[in-house]
């Protein structure tokens, strides 16, 4: 039933009820969906962890912590954080795996000291490789799901191969972050 339709007071009222109804139902099935752990106060992790040699099993029902895509649908940027508990949260692209690693008392409501190790697909090969280690690209023209690309490389030879393909003007580890370094590489807060 359209408003522009809508001809009498009980109409309107049935609208809005309909309307309510709706809304309603909707943040039911959105809150069912995103499944937030009730304990923690924070996002769910995924449904498998990293296997023993660090590799990623991504589930199609898993999100990421920070913008809930799914990271299932972005295997070439997928990225994980595992918890020394083990519990291991996958993310959509590298950014949002960086900034939870920055940040997981905001991302993840656990504090730094819980942070086991990150895993990201190397560029080239696709091959999973610790974050820390990797080398780091930005301003390329590489595109990632959330928009530019900030872009995992196994070596330094692999850092002047992509330069050459792909440009980039930045390169950093992932220890050299902090807030303000962030913001001049991407151009954005780290924190909302």
């Amino acid at each position: 039933m359209m408003l522009s339709r809508i001809r009498s007071g009980r109409e309107l009222k049935v609208a809005v009820v309909l309307t309510v109804i709706g809304i309603a139902a909707g943040l039911n099935i959105c809150l069912a969906g995103d499944e937030v752990s009730k304990a923690s106060g924070g996002p769910v992790p995924g449904l498998k962890a990293l296997d023993a040699e660090g590799r990623m099993h991504i589930s199609q029902q898993d999100r990421c912590p920070v913008c809930a895509m799914m990271p299932a649908k972005h295997a070439k940027f997928a990225s994980a954080i595992q918890l020394k508990s083990g519990e291991t949260y996958y993310f959509c692209g590298t950014g949002c795996m960086i900034r939870t690693w920055m940040h997981p008392e905001v991302f993840l409501n656990v504090p730094a000291d819980k942070l086991e190790r990150c895993v990201v697909p190397a560029y080239f090969s696709g091959e999973q490789i610790d974050g820390l280690s990797a080398f780091w690209v930005a301003g390329s023209d590489v595109v990632g799901p959330m928009g530019p690309a900030l872009v995992p490389l196994k070596t330094a030879d692999g850092v002047d191969a992509f330069r050459e393909r792909h440009g980039g003007s930045v390169v950093f580890k992932m220890g050299e972050l902090d807030d303000q370094r962030w913001e001049e590489i991407t151009g954005k807060k780290a924190v909302p």
